[in-house]
């Protein structure tokens, strides 16, 4: 009976399976003498995210097996599926799909598979939260972890607990390969610290070499001593045997062997199934920390964490070999520089980048605006800015290049716009290119802002025309109306005067007594008689010294002689115009002259 029970195919397990509690719950945990062996459960965990473990599926299902692959989102392949079997050596979304659909467990790696131990909290709780919310955001239900590089502490396994997994998985702690002989052979069940499991090391790690007999002897351990939990990691199915990897013919010698080993209650579960719990809503990461006014975070490389500049990463790509130089002083006004040499050329480039990251050093950006990158340099050789960008998943990847910028032996600008940034872009990086052997570039001084706009300033303006174009229109509009309104009024006003008036004759109309009608007889006025023109006498010219006139002079004589007088009186005439009653006004007489 109790070998029944442990059997594979016993309802209790396939409950136990179904349900994703524990199996311990429904089996026994230590074996004694003539009793049935202990159970012993194998989970087989991949790494790596790598599309080379999709073969391994239809291995899984000849013996009616399930794995948990444990996935770092960032490096999932978003495009099509023919697309990314071209392109990408990572698994895509259809991959993961089909994985959970075929009874597979997906857990979380991080979002970019970093190492998470020596990262600030605020970051480590971003790759750990954000990888959970993308796969749940997927459609799929993570609930265990797995640590990048099984390194795990204790703030880590905290920010596991807190991002809503139940449960992550370390590595060697357990015996395994002949390594840790002290250690124990299999972790309990359930596990004595669920947020940090214990496992042998991985596989092809550690510069050991595994056989089919390697997995087997791990097993058997177990099996000898009480049983419990042995996890293999292992990150690659290879042609030949390969580091964190194995090979088919291997793989499948394990499976068929612990096919067989279903008699000695040894099966193979999920992580899922061994550690079972809730499926817990997910948490989103701290969001990225604000840019300085220069958009890059220690802009002048004037900080450095040994003889790498902080927030910034050497980066080689296409079988370039490069090597990086700091100098502390090296650049403009004392600031720092970084130097790229290139030793070996290959199809791509070597550059400083900013560092990849999910919000430390990372330019956080607005997708859909051009931005404008500028870093000063001396380079040997023409070099190029080369654009990283971010997507809204968290995965980096080649955005564009600028046109190039001639060599200079002195400090020079490079300055040049982007297009404006793809739909979902969160992030960008970037960096000046050296390629062939034996060249070299120096930048320091670096900085990303978000480019002017001309067409939105062509469009402000337009805007300002429009409105100030309906303003005087309204305006004219508002005096066109008063005017109107007061002419109307004035007409208005008019009329019932007219009307007042026209009433008024009416009534005195009305007033007069019955008869013929009176006629008022016409004035007549007396014609207004007006004396003839007579045109001033000509004006004498002054007479001599003569003694007649001297005589009359001093004389005293005041009255003019009878030719004088008649003038003067024309003149009085002239002067005393007629009124309407006939008299005559009285004007003083002309003095003489």
């Amino acid at each position: 009976m109790l070998a029944t029970l442990a059997s594979p195919s016993s309802p209790a397990l396939a409950a136990a399976a179904q349900s994703g509690q524990p199996a311990a719950a429904t089996a026994p945990a230590a074996a004694t003498a003539g009793q049935a062996d202990p159970k012993t459960v194998v989970t087989f965990a991949w790494g790596g995210s790598l599309a080379s473990q999709m073969p391994t599926l239809p291995m899984f299902r000849e013996y009616g097996m399930h794995a948990t692959f444990f996935v770092a989102s960032g490096l999932v392949c978003l495009l099509s599926q023919a697309e990314c079997q071209k392109s990408s050596p990572y698994l895509s979304l259809g991959d993961l799909r089909k994985i959970s659909a075929d009874g597979d467990e997906i857990g979380g790696l991080s979002v970019l598979h970093e190492r998470l131990t020596g990262l600030p909290t605020a970051e480590a709780k971003r790759e750990i939260c954000d990888d959970r919310s993308n796969l749940y955001r997927w459609g799929l239900r993570p609930t265990d972890f797995a640590y990048p590089f099984a390194e795990v502490n204790r703030g880590l396994e905290a920010l596991t607990s807190e991002c809503g997994y139940n449960a992550g998985l370390g590595a060697g702690d357990l015996q395994g390969a002949g390594l840790c002989g002290t250690c124990a052979w299999a972790e309990t069940i359930p596990p004595k610290n669920p947020l940090d499991v214990r496992a042998p090391i991985e596989v092809n790690s550690v510069r050991t070499t595994w056989s089919a007999s390697t997995f087997e002897s791990v097993v058997k351990g177990a099996q000898q001593h009480g049983g419990g939990w042995v996890v293999f990691t292992i990150h690659d199915l290879c042609p030949a045997n390969c580091a964190l990897g194995v090979t088919a013919p291997i793989l499948g010698s394990v499976l068929k062997w612990l096919h067989g080993q279903s008699g000695r209650g040894t099966v193979v579960e999920t992580m899922r199934q061994v550690i079972g719990g809730p499926l817990r809503p997910p948490v989103s990461g701290p969001a990225p920390r604000a840019l300085p006014p220069s958009g890059v975070f220690n802009a002048t490389l004037a900080k450095a964490k040994g003889s790498r500049p902080s927030c910034f990463q050497e980066a080689e790509y296409g079988g370039t070999a490069a090597t990086f130089s700091y100098d502390p002083a090296g650049g403009l006004h004392g600031s720092g520089a970084e130097t790229v040499r290139v030793t070996k050329s290959g199809s791509g480039n070597a550059k400083l980048l900013q560092k990849l990251d999910l919000g430390v050093c990372a330019p956080s950006v607005t997708s859909g605006r051009a931005y404008t990158a500028r870093v000063w340099y001396k380079s040997s050789s023409p070099t190029r800015i080369e654009m990283y960008r971010r997507t809204s998943i968290g995965g980096w990847g080649y955005w564009v290049t600028s046109p190039p910028f001639r060599a200079s032996a002195s400090w020079r600008l490079a300055s040049w716009t982007t297009p404006a940034t793809p739909p979902g872009t969160a992030a960008l990086s970037f960096g000046l290119t050296a390629t062939a052997a034996g060249s070299q570039v120096t930048t320091t001084d670096y900085s990303l802002k978000i480019a002017k706009s001309h067409r939105a300033l062509i469009l402000l303006a337009g805007l300002l025309l429009v409105i100030l174009a309906a303003g005087l229109i309204t305006h004219g509009h508002y005096r066109y109306v008063r005017y109107n309104r007061a002419e109307a009024a004035a007409d208005a006003a008019a009329e019932a005067e007219a009307a007042g008036l026209e009433a008024a004759a009416q009534e005195a109309a009305n007033s007069q007594p019955a008869g013929p009608p009176v006629v008022s007889p016409p004035v007549v006025r007396p014609p207004v008689v007006r004396p003839p023109f007579i045109p001033p006498p000509a004006v004498r010219p002054p007479v001599a010294n003569s003694g007649a006139a001297n005589s009359a002079v001093n004389s005293g004589a005041d009255q003019p002689p009878a030719a004088d007088q008649r003038m003067a009186g024309q003149r009085a005439a002239r002067a005393e115009p007629a009124n309407d009653e006939g008299a005559t006004a009285q004007f003083p007489a002309q003095p003489p002259a």
